[in-house]
């Protein structure tokens, strides 16, 4: 595709690091938020991305900063480029630009009726995620963090009734409506607990949103992990759990894979992976942000996550099933 069938602002953008005319702009397939584009040039290949409107500039930065960091540690990640004049972001009307190499490797595709993640490949993305956490237990940040999730019960409730409502103006599928209509009545009945019963969990910084579509894979290993923008401080086996369901492998024969490699460069206690179960579990009825994305914000993207969502309240309504999926994901990350 020619630049200028992606548009003016990419050319512009573009000319701050010198490359007037690439040979070939791409839009990259993915991702629920940013506009990102794979340049081609006469003297390499980049990642070209345009931040959504309504992420802070000090955000951006501070993205900029880390990826610095862990790539001087070692981690795999996608450096952002100075332009001529010093600068890793640019401003082009509202946008806001970022250039970095083209990271080799390819995301496993995820497949809703097949294994998507082979063993080697789940164990390699486990031990990426540890090895994340234990550079990251050293950053200045780490030191006295505290979980910054926060939340409430009848706030949800009320935020439920208006997307319900909203859903049915926009005369929305049936069984989007009885999704949100199911979540609702699950947190009329769910014990919510407040933050301070998961105040034991140790905190650091951490990628922000670790999972398997956020690693490129070179054969069965781990080639780079990507998208780093949600960084910020928070339970280390919290986000342990969040990937491991957004990976599709919580409750999946790659669960043992997975756990094995993140053993490799971290050990958590029993205790800590129990109770961070037990608030990924209460998030998943609490937690609103892609009905919200998607009805009230308008992200279109974010709604090929429905169906699993939906399912997963399903699961979370049998008890037996939290209490067997916990059990287990204790025992493989304890060893």
């Amino acid at each position: 595709m020619d630049v200028d069938e992606i548009g003016p602002e990419v050319s512009i953008a573009l000319a701050a690091w010198g490359m007037a005319a690439p040979n070939r702009v791409t839009r990259v397939a993915g991702g629920t938020l940013n506009s990102n584009f794979r340049v081609e040039s006469v003297d390499g290949t980049y990642f070209l991305r345009c931040y959504r409107a309504n992420l802070e500039t000090e955000r951006i930065a501070g993205e900029h900063d880390l990826l610095r960091l862990v790539a001087d540690l070692n981690i795999p990640a996608p450096v952002p480029i100075p332009t001529v004049a010093g600068e890793t972001i640019v401003l082009v009307g509202e946008g806001r630009w970022t250039l970095a190499p083209w990271m080799a490797g390819e995301p496993v595709e995820r497949r809703p009726s097949a294994e998507g993640l082979s063993a080697a490949q789940a164990r390699s993305l486990g031990a990426a995620q540890g090895r994340i956490q234990d550079v990251l237990a050293t950053h200045p940040d780490s030191d006295g963090a505290r979980m910054l999730m926060r939340w409430d019960k009848e706030q949800s409730l009320g935020l439920l009734e208006r997307l319900i409502a909203k859903a049915r103006e926009r005369r929305e599928p049936d069984w989007l409506v009885e999704g949100l209509e199911a979540q609702r009545r699950m947190l009329e009945t769910w014990d919510v607990l407040p933050p301070e019963a998961y105040a034991s969990l140790p905190c650091q910084m951490l990628h922000g949103d670790f999972h398997d579509q956020q690693a490129l894979f070179v054969g069965d290993d781990v080639s780079a992990i990507v998208d780093w923008e949600i960084w910020h401080t928070d339970p280390r086996a919290w986000d342990l759990v969040r990937s491991l369901a957004f990976s599709k492998v919580l409750a999946s024969p790659r669960l043992e894979d997975y756990l094995a490699g993140y053993r490799e460069h971290m050990r958590l206690s029993g205790s800590e992976v129990d109770l961070a179960m037990r608030l990924w579990f209460q998030s998943r009825v609490v937690g609103l942000w892609a009905w919200w994305a998607y009805l009230i914000e308008g992200n279109d993207r974010v709604a090929g996550f429905f169906p699993e969502m939906i399912a997963e309240l399903e699961r979370l309504r049998e008890p037996a099933w939290q209490e067997g999926v916990a059990a287990r994901v204790v025992r493989a990350a304890v060893g």
